[in-house]
């Protein structure tokens, strides 16, 4: 990450309550609202990735995403078709990296470009450069069929993006507006009484104004909170703690259209042991699809979950933020016509979504002039055809809170001695995930520490009355 990229601020104007315990609201230019918009586009890898970076053996517990990340993080590149598969899944791009390039800050800590460079015409290879994207998992370094061509990075001119931000990313940089403490948006032309009425402010008397500055530490503090808080603005800038008001599982219907997707009508089978006294997930035992359709989170922006749980996750400043997105006008608040369409619509890197994928998500298509010189270069699609990240049959153990390591025998109980599971108290589920439970454990995975359990509402089965003869 390039240190002039750390060093901005942003200026806030900011309403508080007398008491200082509350934020009502701050005026915010387009940079700032840049930032927060491009929370939205961030994978969910990427999240835990910066923040763990950022804050080291403190960094936040995101739900069960931590331990899912933290589990690929150990698990031995030996389970997958190459190590470029892994660091696939634990270093994701969005599809709006070239904007992030150009935000006034860099929080993303995305690398440089890679680009394939050969101009050896003996095998008919023009002198061009094809950009690396995320299908080439071999990650070669050399054209396979003349060995000159390179992989080379491609960094960006600090002048061009200096401009570029100036020049607005997200939205007008002409335009204004105002956020709340759980970061609804507002455009300034909504007017005082308005915004007033909607957060539903009765004492302006009891108000004062603060300016407030914010750089890079405070703005990873405003990622964490968005995702931990239902009060962000408050906790940076009063140096307040608080949590989101049921960081358990709020169990509400996930998004379960059938849309145009293949895979809709795919079944992936869990084995499920459950406590029976408590109801609690001791364990699951899974193939490689499960595990491969949970390591998929990791790559779907916050976006992604947002359309495909219909705007409803349980992270309130996520859902607000997508919803202003969805409210600002596509030609007064935008930088383009198709910005808006491009944040709201989640579209992934090209070749990022297996064949064992449920989710109904698209990708990126490859430009035309790399059809013909694809097979040249790399695979065509996931190492050796194979469709998928891992290889092998192994078999895998997956905890209530989606840390997964391979099966083992021994491992699994000692598992169930740390807690305090009994043998006999353990009752083994055959349970089939379709996309409707897919979509819950992907829910229950950004708020609750035990998502299995409160995904597939174990506890609340176990506890229907028994019909009467």
């Amino acid at each position: 990450m390039a240190d002039d990229k750390k060093g901005a601020t942003f200026s806030l104007k900011v309403m508080i309550n007398k008491e200082r315990t509350k934020v009502l609201f701050a005026d915010s230019d387009s940079h700032f609202a840049d930032i927060l918009l491009s929370f939205l586009s961030l994978p969910l890898g990427r999240i835990v990735k910066v923040l763990e970076k950022h804050y080291g053996d403190e960094a936040p517990t995101i739900g069960s995403l931590s331990s899912l990340y933290r589990s690929l993080v150990n698990l031995d590149s030996a389970y997958f078709w190459t190590d470029g598969a892994k660091q696939t899944l634990l270093d994701p791009t969005s599809s709006l990296e070239d904007e992030y390039r150009r935000l006034k800050l860099d929080i993303a800590d995305f690398q440089p470009a890679e680009y394939f460079s050969c101009s050896n015409t003996q095998y008919h290879i023009p002198s061009y450069r094809f950009r690396s994207v995320g299908i080439y998992y071999d990650h070669i370094k050399r054209c396979k069929i003349c060995s000159f061509g390179i992989f080379i990075k491609e960094v960006a001119k600090k002048g061009s993006e200096a401009a570029a931000s100036r020049d607005g990313v997200f939205t007008m940089n002409t335009s204004s507006f105002i956020i709340s403490d759980d970061l609804h948006i507002f455009p300034n032309e909504t007017g005082l009484l308005g915004v007033i009425s909607f957060l539903g402010i009765t004492d302006m008397d009891n108000a004062e104004q603060i300016k407030v500055d914010l750089g890079f530490t405070e703005i990873m503090n405003l990622l964490k909170a968005s995702l931990t808080s239902p009060t962000p603005l408050s906790d940076i800038i009063l140096n307040k703690t608080t949590q989101l008001v049921n960081s358990k599982f709020m169990v509400t219907q996930p998004h379960t259209t059938e849309e145009e997707n293949p895979n809709n009508s795919w079944n992936l089978s869990l084995k499920v042991m459950i406590q029976q006294s408590t109801g609690k997930v001791a364990y699951a035992q899974a193939n490689k699809q499960f595990v491969e359709f949970l390591f998929s989170f990791l790559y779907i922006p916050l976006v992604g979950v947002e359309h495909l749980l219909a705007g409803n996750t349980c992270v309130k400043a996520i859902d607000n933020l997508y919803r202003s997105t969805s409210d600002l006008a596509d030609s007064k608040h935008f930088i383009t016509p198709d910005t808006k369409k491009r944040l709201m619509t989640p579209i992934l890197p090209h070749g990022y979504i297996s064949a064992h994928c449920i989710f109904p998500l698209a990708e990126e298509c490859l430009p035309a002039e790399y059809n013909d010189y694809l097979n040249l270069l790399s695979s065509v699609k996931f190492p050796n055809g194979q469709g998928s990240y891992l290889k092998g049959s192994p078999t895998y153990h997956v905890a209530d809170d989606l840390t997964v390591t391979p099966f083992c025998f021994a491992s699994t109980l000692s598992s169930l001695k740390e807690q305090k599971i009994s043998i006999s108290d353990v009752k083994e589920v055959e349970m089939q995930i379709g996309l409707k439970e897919a979509l819950s454990i992907l829910k229950a995975s950004l708020t609750s520490s035990t998502a299995l359990t409160d995904a597939l509402m174990i506890r609340k089965s176990l506890k229907q009355p028994k019909r009467e003869v």
